[in-house]
């Protein structure tokens, strides 16, 4: 079954002094049997914080296998001159598989749930409200495949990926329409951010 491989990377400095590493990192990924697609860009509200939400795998294992590999450890190596902290990664069942009007929109509101225990169609329903905002170009959500980490104590993560027209048509969104809360079995924290996932970069086209 395919799957999304969500990392976050949080680097130092501007576009010049990560883009190569980054440039090489993409690269190695394309190379890689099982390897669907890449979709990346910054945080809105952090620069320093880079967002690879579209890592497609035909499978979970693909991603797994890739981890083992010489090329990933080449590849992370080289990206430890600029990295300002661990990275952060896991694989998440989106529904739909690929939430292309979304990603290919202005700006994707980002909206992630550490340690979620809510019932996955009754958040799944609630994001898709979305779709009733003016401004709004679709959206995709879901549970990561396995537990992430120690956030929150560790459990499975929900992300959800709102596309807007612009980053005001987001800011001037009713969040209570499309964003679950205690009614919809969501009682931990939440963390939401803006990303351009195609961010332009001189070059890069040889990482599609």
């Amino acid at each position: 079954m395919s799957c999304t491989e969500r990392v976050i990377i949080p680097v130092n400095g501007g576009v010049e002094d990560w883009k190569e590493q980054l440039k090489a990192l993409l690269i190695t990924i394309k190379q890689q049997p099982g390897y669907i697609r890449t979709r990346w860009g910054p945080w809105s509200e952090d620069k320093q914080k880079l967002d690879l939400t579209i890592v497609g795998w035909e499978s979970k294992e693909a991603s797994e296998a890739f981890a083992q590999t010489p090329a990933f450890t080449t590849a992370m190596n080289q990206f430890s001159s600029v990295l300002s902290g661990p990275i952060e990664h896991y694989c998440v069942n989106f529904r739909p598989r690929a939430p292309q009007k979304a990603i290919d929109s202005p700006v994707v509101e980002m909206i992630t749930f550490p340690n979620c225990t809510a019932d996955e169609d009754t958040l799944r329903d609630r994001v898709a409200k979305c779709n009733e905002v003016e401004g709004c170009r679709g959206c995709g959500s879901g549970y990561s495949i396995d537990s992430v980490g120690d956030k929150e104590g560790g459990g499975k993560t929900y992300v959800a990926a709102v596309g807007w027209e612009s980053m005001e048509a987001s800011r001037s969104a009713d969040k209570k329409i499309y964003v679950p809360g205690p009614e919809a079995g969501v009682t931990g924290k939440m963390e939401v951010h803006h990303v351009n996932y195609n961010f332009p970069v001189k070059g890069f086209s040889v990482t599609n």
